[in-house]
Order: structure tokens, then C-alpha cells, then sequence
């Protein structure tokens, strides 16, 4: 991670030395706006024009990692805004205004952060920290003035240097006073770097509740050899593998152990499947929320699923939207199905992503293996065909019973 410090201040500079960072610093000469006189915004704002003006002039896209660090500190009393002094004069009178009462310093932080050629993400902040002054005498404070420290800092004063000797008590991050609360910087740094950055769903029981549609093609296909029909509940096991392994597990349980009309089977299942594959089919209550709030996040997505991939992608299409999915992935020729994590690898490349930084989810012993194959973090969805148990036992990282609690585990 190339770390890039859009500031001249030699304050945040040691305050980022401090913590270990390695950074370059680079200023851009953006002609600050504000829209706002409230102070916690002004500082989110002011902070997300200086990172902005500097990542635009950073064009080296063969950097794998960059990020952005954009900062404004603002003192306000009484709730206005005092920034930096003209002179001295205004120095004195912002000094007085602070005396025999809190005020308020606020940093904002905007850190930005590219990968490569993809889209840039933002992540914005302020921190608030009151303080109180013991009582300065005019003398003091013309004294402290003459030193020339307050004239380049917001408020007039400097926490770190000789007005220190007056300051009777701070609430909040002393850094922060200073300049960069470098705390709440490096958590949300770190944060990034452990944070995944795309979900891969299975479709069938994890996604989209499908298996009447699975029951209604699959007892059709199975009638003129007098199988079945057979219930919901036994499609959720004959499902998973593929419709070749579909009806091979429905001709057995029928009784057709040499399957004998398997090739017929098969293709009068897939010839309803093109039609019916929609069936009665709907997204699992929290799934549609759980796309949209991963969207807002900037988390990726995709779709890999052992159904033939003309039918994933219509079905998708037809409940998700044509764009929604980053990459969607069916059964596709030359390609091997799932256990295999091959689809998994493929997704990765398109993304530009290495498997610990995603998360794949699924509900059954097949994608638990897929996903432990491809090394991703596995999660077990017990809204769909199968049970905690084959799930533990394939050895889920995590296992959830409402979609929205995946989030917890980015």
C-alpha cells in the first residue's frame, strides 16, 4: 500500500512518522470550497477536496495500492469557526474568545484508496475534541503571540508547543488537537486492509429459494418412466451437482440403480428446465437488502452456480437486474463444476482479487468445499436446502441464518 499524505503540515507529518507509517506527502493547490458553516462538516469537506486534488495527479496505475490521506483542523467557539489568523491582532482576539470556556477542535479525514485501474473508494471522517484553558493574562497572551507559533494554526494556538503550559484539560484525542487523530486514522487504514472485497453467492438455496421450480421440471421429466413424483424436500438432495447429477439421484431413488434412462431423463429435464427454470422462484427474504447495502459498501459481487449458465444469467437478470452481479458464472463447457473451485478462480481473475479477500457463500457440503478449495472464507447459509450439520461437518467458517449477517464477517 503506497501511502500519500495530501498536506504540508509538519504536524501531521510526525504524527504520522509516529505510528510507523510509510508516506510521501504530495499538496495540491485545490481552491478550497465549503457549503456549510456547520464545523464538523466544513472539515469533512475541505478534507475530501485536498485528498481528491491529489489523487487526481497521482496517474501511475501500475501502483497496486494507493491510498490518499486528505486533512483539515478547525477550532470553533460558541459554534464559529475559527481557523488560522491574518496576524497577530486577530490572534489576540481569537486567544481571548477562548478564555473562560470549552471550545472545539475538529479534524476532518478523508482517505482515499485505489487498487490498480478500479474505481476509487472514500471513506470519511471528523474527530471533536473540547478543550479548556486556564485563565491568560493579556500579557500572556500578547507574549505567546509574539512567539509567532499561533499564526499558522487554526484556533490560534498549538496544544504541542508553548501554549501547552495553559491548557488546564482536554476530552477527547489529544492528536487530534494537534492535528490528526491518528488513532481512529490507522484503525480505519487497517480496516481496509483486512476488509474483503467481493462476496461470492452460490445461487440455488442461497440466493434465490428455487426448488419448486426444481420439483416441477424434475418430476415432469421423470413421469413416463413412472418415478416419482417426488417432494420438495427430496430435491433439496437430489440438487447441488449439477443437473446431470440431479436426475442420476432421482432415477436411484426411483429405482433406476443401472440408470437405464438417464440420457432421455436428462435431456427432457434440461428442455423443461429452459422453459420453467423461473418458476415459482423468489429471492430469500433480507437477500435483496443484502445486495444493496454491499453495493453502498463497494463490496463486489458475483454469482457462480452449477445450473447451466443461460438459465443463472436470465435468472439473475430477471431478479437482480442485468448489472447488479460483478461476474456471473453457470455451468459452462470446458469448464469443471462445483466442487471444483475452478469457477471461483476464474471470477478472482476478472476481479483482480486473491482469495482472502473475498468471501464465498453457500448451503451446502458442495460450495463448503468449493470455497475451501479456492481458499476463500466460507460461510453456511441455513436459509437454503441443507443443514447446520453437513455444513459443519464440510467445515464452514461461519455459518448465519439471515442474509444481512454476512456483514459482519467483511
Amino acid at each position: 500500500m503506497k501511502i500519500i499524505l495530501a498536506s504540508a503540515s509538519p504536524r501531521r507529518r510526525e504524527l504520522l512518522k509516529q505510528i510507523g507509517l510509510d508516506f510521501e506527502v504530495r499538496v495540491s493547490d485545490v481552491e478550497e470550497k465549503v457549503t456549510t458553516d456547520i464545523p464538523h462538516l466544513v472539515v469533512e469537506e475541505l478534507s475530501a477536496q485536498k485528498a481528491a486534488a491529489v489523487m487526481k495527479e497521482v496517474t501511475d496505475e501500475s501502483l497496486e495500492e494507493i491510498v490518499v490521506i486528505g486533512a483539515d483542523t478547525i477550532v470553533a467557539c460558541d459554534g464559529k469557526i475559527l481557523g488560522k489568523p491574518k496576524d497577530e491582532g486577530q490572534a489576540v482576539e481569537m486567544l481571548k474568545m477562548l478564555q473562560g470556556r470549552a471550545h472545539q477542535v475538529y479534524t476532518g479525514v478523508t482517505l482515499l484508496r485505489r487498487t490498480g485501474k478500479s474505481s476509487v473508494e472514500k471513506k470519511t471522517f471528523h474527530e471533536e475534541t473540547s478543550v479548556f484553558f486556564y485563565p491568560m493574562s493579556e500579557k500572556e497572551i500578547r507574549s505567546y503571540v509574539a512567539t509567532k507559533d499561533p499564526l499558522d494554526k487554526a484556533g490560534a494556538y498549538g496544544i504541542q508547543g508553548l501554549c501547552a503550559r495553559y491548557i488546564r484539560e482536554i476530552k477527547g484525542d489529544y492528536n487530534n488537537v494537534v492535528g490528526l487523530p491518528v488513532g481512529r486514522l490507522f484503525q480505519e487504514l487497517k480496516d481496509w486492509l483486512h476488509r474483503k472485497k467481493a462476496v461470492i453467492f452460490d445461487l440455488d438455496g442461497t440466493l434465490l429459494d428455487t426448488i419448486q421450480s426444481l420439483e416441477y421440471c424434475g418430476n415432469r421429466a421423470l413421469e413416463p418412466f413412472g418415478y416419482g413424483p417426488f417432494p420438495a424436500q427430496d430435491y433439496k438432495y437430489f440438487v447441488g451437482d449439477g443437473a446431470a447429477n440431479l436426475i442420476k439421484r432421482a432415477l436411484i431413488k426411483g429405482g433406476d440403480k443401472e440408470l437405464v434412462h438417464f440420457d432421455e431423463a436428462l435431456k427432457r429435464y434440461k428442455d423443461y428446465f429452459r422453459e420453467d427454470c423461473m418458476y415459482k422462484v423468489e429471492p430469500y427474504p433480507g437477500i435483496p437488502e443484502l445486495i444493496e447495502q454491499l453495493k453502498k459498501e463497494g463490496i463486489q459481487t458475483a454469482v457462480l452456480s452449477n445450473k447451466p449458465h443461460a438459465e443463472t444469467v436470465r435468472m439473475i437478470d430477471a431478479f437482480f437486474g442485468k448489472d447488479c452481479f460483478d461476474v456471473v458464472f453457470g455451468q459452462r463447457d470446458g469448464v469443471a463444476i462445483k466442487p471444483s473451485p475452478d469457477g471461483v478462480y476464474q471470477i478472482l481473475e476478472q476481479l483482480k482479487l486473491k482469495p482472502e479477500q473475498i468471501l464465498y457463500i453457500g448451503d451446502t457440503a458442495t460450495d463448503m468445499k468449493t470455497g475451501k478449495g479456492a481458499g476463500a472464507f466460507t460461510i453456511g447459509a441455513l436459509w437454503g436446502f441443507r443443514t447446520r450439520e453437513e455444513l459443519e461437518e464440510n467445515k464452514a467458517d461461519a455459518i448465519i441464518d439471515n442474509p444481512l449477517d454476512l456483514l459482519n464477517y467483511l
